[in-house]
């Protein structure tokens, strides 16, 4: 089945899935039963890594915008990612002005595992592999926290933490907090805080054509293929 691939999709089928079966209304959703605010800045990448892109002069740029523009956005740029920055901003619009992300006052932490910091491609097998350390590094961070939840990245997992007490730690507390989780396979630079953006969760990773997708239950990787996967 074509749906087992992991390769980059092309112009018409980003747009067709966002067009078909990407909601901002799931969005919202998500980040409301989450306690997590609305994010003040998204960003998108047009076609950087598979060069796959509408406008060649965007490649290599972030460009960044307003939740409110999600939409209009994606729709203009069909892009190959979707991000969205974890910051909390004084002014936001001073932000988006002069694209400089130092003013802040808090942000969400999040731990980004991947299939690649295991020094392995991505498969169905090695994402199941992954998964199965993903549950176990949740569940001992749900001794700790209360609002801890898992999300598909396409080429690896995403665990978004909600309680308050995580947005306003220091750049010390966030190095601890890595150091306990050393044996996983994290990026340590994501959840230190120096990395801002991450993947906003029902878009499409077009480098691998798989849906950005929450995990409730258990994770199916079948429920990521976008439908131009099944076809």
């Amino acid at each position: 089945m074509i749906g087992v691939d992991f390769r980059p999709s092309t112009i018409s089928e980003r747009e067709e899935f966002y067009y078909t079966e990407f909601s901002v209304k799931k969005v919202k959703s998500w980040f409301k039963k989450h306690n997590l605010p609305l994010p003040q800045i998204c960003a998108l990448d047009a076609g950087t890594d598979t060069g796959i892109i509408l406008e060649k002069k965007h490649k290599g740029n972030m460009l960044y915008f307003k939740f409110k523009d999600l939409m209009k956005k994606i729709k203009q740029y069909a892009p190959e990612d979707v991000y969205y920055d974890r910051n909390t901003y004084r002014n936001p619009k001073k932000v988006l002005n002069k694209l400089n992300f130092k003013d802040y006052q808090n942000q969400e932490l999040v731990f980004d595992l991947d299939v690649e910091n295991m020094a392995e491609e991505v498969t169905n097998k090695s994402l199941e592999k992954l998964y199965k350390i993903t549950l176990k590094m949740k569940k001992e961070l749900e001794k700790k926290f209360e609002k801890v939840h898992t999300v598909y990245s396409g080429r690896g997992f995403h665990i978004h933490l909600g309680d308050k007490c995580t947005k306003v730690m220091t750049l010390q507390e966030r190095k601890a907090l890595n150091a306990e989780f050393v044996e996983y396979p994290i990026d340590p630079w994501v959840s230190k805080g120096f990395i801002r953006l991450i993947r906003m969760p029902y878009t499409l990773n077009s480098v691998v054509s798989r849906t950005v997708l929450p995990i409730s239950k258990k994770f199916n990787p079948r429920k990521t293929y976008p439908k131009f996967m099944l076809e």
